[in-house]
């Protein structure tokens, strides 16, 4: 109808091709540009001021802007091209990889009583405990003791194991509406993962429920909830269907209780947690050394929530194990599963054991408690018969120049020395942090070469001494880890040759 209706004015509808791989803001107006002097052959594009031209901009910028958005939705379908939290946590949960949140740093410190004291004084699990004031958080950092500790009288001394983050009591979160997949929106950030627990009322009393990491496993009548962490930080606490799960009853009361922390940041060094505080507890102060600095060990094992990047590299391989271990890659890919391992190497000289090495969450030294979940993780996943051991990996550090032969940069003229020197040492950071840097890696000096040769304002770069810490540290050479070895950076001693000089 369309065509008579054209036909009907005598307008010739004009067989002119179009490429419609023309995608981007240039490519398309070149096109329509192109189709223009086709229908027209008379015309002549005269610069910005003209009409024509004009339009041709719009439909390009528009045109351009809706590919962009459909390239776009196409990427963030993948997990491996996706860029919003919100599409990652949702692609890693399709593949049945739980994202882990919050991860608390723990230590210890020793307590001791007033010398006056006559009687032991019972200090209770989750006292509180503080650092100074710290500056990038506006606030100390708390700790709470994990136990009961009891501290001797008249001076005495204990040591109290402690965890970083602070208790938020129970309290009415919300309450059943009768209908499958009930989600209760925890408020606050840095929920400490493991630490949320949930009541629901009852005729008699409440019941607590049950945490589970997927619902598929659970029976109708199981009270068992999900924990799950959200794109803006917060947690969401999920119940069943009715299928899969109990359905919290119409009108009954939620109850959580859960743990904040702030994740990496309660990594610290010895001697910074010096204030115990207790409205119940007196006498009893952290102990002191003869520097007067408190005796409080290293705290160690603090992870912020995983990263997109983390989750893109372990989710596909904790899915290839399917929840079985048979080979030796089935154990390395099923310890990711388990929150705060970033990764993991089995293996194995007979067949009867399979010894596990991990590294915690930001390729740290892992602390007992995740060792001991994921050893009980692989066990119910082995063959009968097989025996599982997990343990920490061993760290060593490859150093890089020394006082005498530093590494050396030539910088470009016109490049100030001390802006190329941090960005080199800022690239072999990142280069240590990335996912191939993992066990039993290479550290390959010509991938060294090539990469900080790349760098901006660099001309050249001279390393003469590349060594793992423990080996002589003359020459240069790969750095060959074993099966249980992680390679961390060392000491690198840089000096520069050429550039801006920066005065000093």
């Amino acid at each position: 109808m369309a065509d008579e209706t054209l036909a009907e004015i005598g307008y010739t509808v004009p067989e002119v091709s179009l490429d419609y791989t023309a995608r981007d803001y240039d490519a398309v107006l070149a096109e329509l540009v192109r189709r223009g002097r086709q229908v027209i052959p008379e015309w002549v594009a005269n610069g910005e001021g003209d009409f024509v031209m004009m339009l041709a901009e719009i439909m390009a910028s528009s045109t351009d802007l809706n590919n962009l958005y459909i390239d776009r939705v196409l990427g963030e379908s993948v997990l491996a091209t996706a860029t919003q939290r919100a599409s990652v946590l949702a692609l890693a949960e399709q593949i049945g990889y739980i994202t882990h949140g919050t991860i608390a740093a723990t230590g210890s410190v020793t307590l001791t009583s007033d010398a006056t004291t006559t009687a032991a004084i019972t200090v209770p699990k989750g006292t509180t405990l503080l650092t100074d004031y710290i500056e990038d958080l506006d606030a100390p950092i708390v700790f709470e003791t994990d136990s009961d500790v009891v501290v001797p009288a008249a001076g005495g001394t204990i040591n109290a194991a402690i965890t970083q983050g602070q208790t938020v009591n129970r309290y009415e979160a919300g309450e059943g509406t009768g209908r499958a997949g009930l989600s209760v929106r925890i408020p606050h950030q840095g929920v400490i993962e493991g630490s949320v627990r949930v009541w629901v009322q009852a005729p008699h009393a409440d019941i607590e429920w049950v945490r589970v990491n997927r619902a598929v496993d659970a029976a109708p009548q199981d009270r068992v909830f999900l924990v799950r962490l959200r794109a803006d930080g917060t947690t969401s606490v999920i119940f069943g269907n009715g299928i899969n799960g109990y359905v919290p009853e119409l009108g009954a009361k939620i109850f959580l209780s859960y743990r904040v922390g702030v994740g990496r940041a309660g990594n610290l060094p010895a001697g910074k947690i010096g204030q115990l505080v207790s409205n119940t507890v007196t006498g009893v102060l952290v102990a002191l050394d003869a520097a007067s600095k408190p005796l409080s060990t290293a705290t160690l094992g603090g992870s912020d929530p995983e990263d997109n990047d983390e989750i893109r590299r372990n989710a596909p391989h904790a899915f290839a194990a399917q929840r079985r271990c048979v080979t030796l890659l089935d154990f390395s890919r099923l310890a990711l599963e388990v929150p705060g391992v970033s990764a993991a190497k089995a293996v194995s000289a007979r067949t009867s054991s399979v010894t596990v090495f991990l590294a915690g969450p930001d390729r740290s030294t892992p602390n007992t408690t995740l060792l001991d979940a994921v050893q009980a993780r692989l066990k119910a996943a082995a063959l009968s018969g097989v025996a599982v051991s997990v343990s920490s990996p061993t760290f060593v550090p490859v150093n890089f120049g020394t006082d005498i032969n530093p590494l050396r940069i030539f910088v470009a003229p016109g490049w100030r020395d001390t802006q190329v020197k941090a960005a080199v040492q800022t690239q072999l950071a990142a280069l240590f942090k990335a996912a191939d840097m993992t066990f039993g890696t290479r550290v390959t000096l010509s991938k060294i070469y090539t990469t900080l040769a790349s760098l901006p304002g660099v001309i050249n770069i001279n390393i003469p001494v590349m060594a793992r810490s423990d080996a002589p540290q003359a020459g240069a050479d790969d750095a060959v880890m074993k099966d249980y070895e992680m390679p961390v950076l060392g000491v690198v001693k840089l000096a520069t040759t050429g550039g801006v000089i920066t005065p000093v």
